[in-house]
């Protein structure tokens, strides 16, 4: 069974998953994660009468997104694995977002909130029933992404969210929008499915070593 976490933007979520979703929570524009995550996760275990033991992976959505949302995230995800002797799997918070999306958008440019009027963002498309990268994470002011790809996109995320009028006209030919039938999961839910994937082909990370993927260069502190 995995337990997934997510504080990844303003949201604050924990899902369980073993073969398909059994529950998830969130709660939305939290930005408390610190006050509030670890109730989030008692509460999910506890309404499904779920034990650590039962436990066999902790995954967290790994960045990038809030610096000091992942560092909540990480640091609790790492604790837990720590006190209940479990892997961890961290699963790209882009390609998490990638996933909540139907494949029937086709292709998809996943976005986070940055400095000003920047975004961290990737390039996905739909493969059959996987959604495959077509870029690395990059964080590039929002005027430059139109010439990044020319594709029809379905753009989402906080990213976008947070700059939805400036993009709409950037793409404004070229947005996928979903019809009423299709629905988003939760970034929480999507990386416990990812991180069920993962785990199943032996990709695990380094409990003591991993380290949020920020997406900026960070000076070094003897420079």
């Amino acid at each position: 069974m995995i337990l997934a976490i997510d504080t990844s933007g303003t949201d604050c979520g924990a899902a369980l998953w073993e073969d398909s979703l059994i529950d998830s929570i969130i709660i939305a524009g939290a930005l408390r994660h610190n006050e509030v995550l670890l109730k989030l996760i008692d509460r999910v275990l506890y309404n499904n009468e779920v034990k650590p033991s039962d436990i066999s992976v902790v995954a967290v959505s790994s960045g990038p997104g809030s610096f000091t949302g992942l560092r909540v995230g990480m640091a609790v995800a790492k604790g837990l694995c720590l006190s209940w002797s479990l892997p961890l799997v961290a699963v790209p918070t882009l390609e998490g977002l990638a996933n909540c999306v139907p494949f029937s958008a086709g292709n998809a440019m996943t976005l986070m909130p940055a400095r000003a009027t920047e975004v961290y963002w990737a390039l996905f498309h739909a493969e059959k029933s996987e959604w495959v990268s077509k870029s690395s994470d990059t964080v590039s002011d929002i005027a430059d992404l139109a010439k990044v790809c020319q594709r029809d996109l379905f753009l989402y995320g906080e990213g976008y969210t947070k700059h939805q009028d400036v993009l709409d006209r950037l793409f404004l030919n070229r947005r996928v929008t979903l019809p009423e039938t299709e629905s988003l999961l939760p970034l929480a839910v999507a990386t416990a499915k990812l991180a069920a994937d993962r785990f199943l082909k032996g990709q695990i990370d380094d409990v003591m070593n991993s380290e949020p993927n920020y997406c900026y260069s960070f000076p070094r502190k003897d420079s």
